[in-house]
């Protein structure tokens, strides 16, 4: 891999010297500057209804019956952020967390609507560039493998939608950066602040007849608000296309980051676990290389893409050296790597062959290679570390799961007056290992001008991965004829139920309001440790979340927006010993989103946004050793928050140089200096002030 790094490096900067001198030339005339296109474009492959907000607030209709949330290249900026999890922060019902200012640990960190806190494996997938790029293994986000300046836009799916993605509740998609439109640009970022924190990247790209490409390099880091809290990230990026003919274009896109991000010793003493304490005193080091091939075509009636893709992760977790003392009960401290290698093919064909109709169709290959290891620190046996071995394996078996699916919908009338849309859809899951299954959806769109009124139902099916029979495929200890338990597990299935109003003043204001209903079955439950169990899917249990969410947004008067989202959550769990829980982990009672944005004096920006969050409970919901879900007592709550961060910024031109569309910046985080926390015992930081430019030729 370390080969792999130098040479993707070394490539990258060729490029990137060579995009350079093309760029010296002067543009022939009539040649566009390489302004970027709206953001708009990106959404080619979802078919919607009106135009799309720019802001992660407002969702996106679809003409399926279904929404999903938007964040841009340019949120993302003003938003200041550091990390793949904070780019997500104004986006209702999801929350993040983390233990320090800027990276991500294991485990689960990453919550959409209630889901995520699930551990081993994630109620929903991440993707970048419409592929799986996460920790497949334990189910993790892995977010410090996704650098900021890879992103051009992140998709939020907050509820099952099988036409539009396969395993898994909910879904994020990374939607890669390149340019459009034809010119050039070469784009410098740096910045800097509180705690050490340093942020810098180099990128540009050249669109020119056929040919196009983007290059980035990026360099982050942070010592950290408390000791043993620092964090870096460094990324190396390429996005390569080329226009075959005017229907037919190829893309190639080429990533390699290398992360580390230390967790600090918690604030109270950790409950001990099958006798062996976990405090968190940890080091977290990420090392990621995803590529994808994309053939795309684009005709009048019909347009789609096949897409290959893999992605090699390698993910150490190290217990950490303290004051001389290593974690862990004082004993020696552990060492483990995650080998995830994810690679398959994925194609998709939208055709329109009569007026108003829509036929969906494609189908995801996805496959895994998966290992673990894990030894103490040291390499020697000690007495209760991996039960007095030095080191243990877990070779998983490789995994295939083929998803075929088809929708189809059909809208009567027009958009800008009476229209009804009517849809169906189904996807069907090919598991090699798992139980096969299906999911259905249907929809329907129906309203008058500017008001819709969507209606909508959905399974979600959610696979788990192969760690939930962790020791069955342990080397030293291996179990006879594991196979006849593989093929007993289900995937869980959620039926979704969603209805959403939404009403849009043009140029003016929009409000929205979606309500939302899921129950859930047929949790699984996973082999780690201990006697094998009898059953792996819980025949009694079952779970329901209940929500609403409000949207707005207003224009007052030209260059003024403010907007605004609320989330409120109910949900009630219970396992095989039928009591009912009325907690889950990380699923807020209440959260509360805003923003306002302000361009004033022709060339400032004041960027404004606030988060709320209200009964948030601390936890996992384990599914080792049993069904049942634990009681969250007042020592498990989250004291309540209110986080209020602001961006000011100055734009500017200076022909001279060629730059245009250049800033410098002040940022505040947590301006009132709230006291709070993510996780029990893991303090984050008060007020944090950053400043930086940006210069664009």
């Amino acid at each position: 891999m370390k080969n792999v790094v130098r040479i993707t490096t070394c490539l990258l900067f060729c490029i990137f010297f060579v995009a350079m001198s093309v760029w010296a030339e002067e543009p022939k005339k009539g040649d566009k500057k390489g302004e970027k296109k709206d953001q708009k474009a990106v959404l080619e492959e979802i078919t919607v209804i009106g135009a799309p907000d720019s802001n992660p607030v407002t969702p996106i209709d679809t003409r399926y019956g279904t929404q999903y949330n938007l964040v841009t290249e340019e949120q993302i900026k003003q938003q200041n952020a550091y990390d793949f999890q904070s780019t997500l922060r104004n986006v209702p019902g999801v929350m993040f967390q983390s233990k320090n200012l800027m990276g991500s640990q294991t485990s689960h960190s990453l919550y959409i609507r209630g889901r995520g806190a699930s551990h081993p494996s994630s109620d929903f997938a991440v993707q970048f560039d419409g592929v799986p790029r996460y920790g497949a293994l334990f189910g993790q986000v892995l977010g410090d493998g996704i650098a900021i300046s890879t992103i051009g836009g992140i998709e939020v799916f907050k509820s099952p939608q099988p036409s539009q993605f396969g395993n898994g509740y909910a879904a994020v998609n990374v939607l890669p950066k390149y340019l459009k439109e034809e010119g050039q640009e070469v784009l410098l970022d740096f910045s800097g602040g509180s705690y050490g924190t340093f942020s810098q990247s180099l990128s540009g790209g050249v669109k020119k007849g056929p040919y196009d490409f983007y290059v980035s390099q990026s360099w982050a880091s942070t010592d950290g608000h408390v000791d043993h809290s620092r964090a870096q990230q460094q990324s190396y990026y390429a996005n390569l296309g080329y226009q075959i003919n005017k229907e037919w274009n190829i893309r190639f896109l080429a990533n390699q980051v290398n992360s580390q991000t230390l967790a600090p010793m918690p604030n109270v003493t950790p409950t001990a676990t099958n006798g062996v304490s976990w405090p968190g005193a940890e080091r977290y080091d990420t090392e990621t290389f995803l590529t994808t091939l994309t053939l795309n075509h684009q005709y009048e009636k019909f347009s789609g893409y096949l897409k290959a893709y893999r992605n090699d992760t390698d993910f150490d977790l190290l217990q950490e050296l303290t004051n001389g003392k290593r974690y862990a009960g004082g004993t020696d401290g552990l060492w483990s790597r995650q080998e995830i290698s994810l690679y398959g093919i994925r194609g998709k064909e939208k055709l329109h062959l009569w007026s108003g109709g829509e036929i969906l169709f494609g189908a995801d290959l996805d496959m895994t290679e998966l290992k673990n290891t894990q030894r103490t620190v040291s390499g020697l046996a000690v007495a209760g570390i991996n039960g007095g071995r030095a080191e243990r394996v877990w070779d998983f078996p490789d995994t295939t799961l083929f998803s075929p699916y088809l929708a189809v919908s059909q809208m009567v009338g027009r958009s800008e007056d009476f229209h009804i849309i009517p849809s169906a859809g189904f996807r069907y899951f090919k598991h090699n290992e798992f139980e096969d299954k299906s999911a259905v959806q249907a929809g329907l769109v129906t309203g008058y001008g500017n008001t819709d009124l969507n209606i909508n139902y959905s399974q979600g099916v959610n696979y788990p991965s192969p760690v939930v029979l962790m020791n069955f495929v342990l080397t030293s200890a291996p179990v006879s004829n594991p196979s006849q338990y593989w093929s007993e597990i289900k995937p869980e299935v959620v039926d979704h139920y969603e209805v959403g109003l939404t009403h849009t003043w043009p140029e003016t204001a929009s409000l929205g309001a979606t309500a939302f209903y899921d129950k859930g079955k047929d949790r699984v439950q996973a082999y780690m440790f201990g006697a094998i169990p009898t059953q792996f899917n819980d025949p009694i249990g079952e779970y329901e979340i209940r929500g609403l969410e409000l949207t707005g947004k207003v224009t007052p008067v030209k260059d003024l927006e403010f907007t605004a989202g609320a989330t409120w959550l109910e949900a009630k769990a219970k396992g095989s010993d039928g009591i009912e829980r009325d907690r889950m982990p990380y699923t807020p009672g209440f959260q509360f989103q805003a923003g306002a944005n302000w361009k004033f004096l022709e060339r400032y920006r004041l960027f404004l946004d606030l988060q709320h969050l209200k009964d948030v409970y601390a936890g996992t919901s384990a599914r080792t050793a049993t069904f049942n879900y634990t009681q969250l007592t007042d020592a498990n709550k989250l004291s309540d928050m209110t986080l209020v961060n602001a961006r000011l910024s100055y734009r500017f031109d200076y022909r001279p140089l060629h730059l245009r569309d250049s800033e410098v910046f002040m940022a505040v985080n947590n301006i009132f200096d709230q006291n709070y926390e993510y996780a029990k015992g893991y303090s984050m930081p008060g007020t944090t002030v950053f400043a930086g430019f940006s210069l664009k030729y």
